[in-house]
């Protein structure tokens, strides 16, 4: 048994064609896909810029200058902290968007997990880094595709207001952070110190 009839998906193939319609310059449905085109493309880039800058082991480039050790040294204390939050915002916002029901107190940990995570990954590799920091944002973009009804801006409104609410709590996650990524770059001096790196 067939799994479907070809000679009536023909005829009716056939009975819908129509070079009429097709040159009456109705492009109405065309500048919509052209714009959800355009909307995935600009999402997809600033993404791409976004997680292969949070999934890079050295958030910042060497310096060519002298003192290079005291310079880093300054921008991770310094800088790093800010680096840190604006991670922390992204993929917090990203993660209204995308958890229906969650409160935002567990949106906050699950934010704060997934950077930890990607932190933890980097100084292990950072190609595994870049898988991890890409999968939410993409995983946002399908979900938004297959479901644009799934975003209801009412409840992401309430989750943001209630944020404030949970400002301890956010930096907290935020000094354990910057005190996670310090000891991991300690400990990676201590290794190259242990096993110097190959030229």
């Amino acid at each position: 048994m067939a799994l479907f009839d070809f000679a009536e998906l023909s005829a009716k193939l056939s009975e819908n064609l129509s070079i009429k319609e097709i040159l009456s310059g109705n492009f109405s449905a065309f500048t919509a896909v052209l714009y959800l085109a355009i909307s995935i493309a600009v999402y997809s880039i600033v993404i791409y810029h976004f997680y292969r800058y949070v999934a890079r082991r050295d958030c910042f480039k060497p310096s060519m200058r002298e003192h290079t050790k005291t310079i880093g040294f300054l921008k991770y204390f310094f800088l790093f902290p800010f680096v840190v939050i604006v991670f922390f915002l992204g993929f917090s916002i990203m993660l209204l968007f995308l958890a229906g029901g969650l409160g935002p107190e567990i949106v906050l940990s699950t934010s704060f997990a997934i950077i930890l995570a990607i932190r933890i990954c980097s100084y292990y590799t950072e190609d595994l880094s870049k898988d991890v920091a890409k999968m939410l944002p993409f995983a946002l973009l399908g979900v938004f595709l297959v479901n644009p009804s799934y975003f209801e801006l009412a409840d992401i409104q309430n989750k943001i207001n209630q944020l404030p609410e949970l400002i301890n709590v956010a930096v907290v996650y935020l000094i354990f952070l910057i005190i996670v990524e310090w000891i991991l770059r300690i400990g990676l001096n201590i290794r190259y110190r242990i096993f110097p790196k190959k030229e």
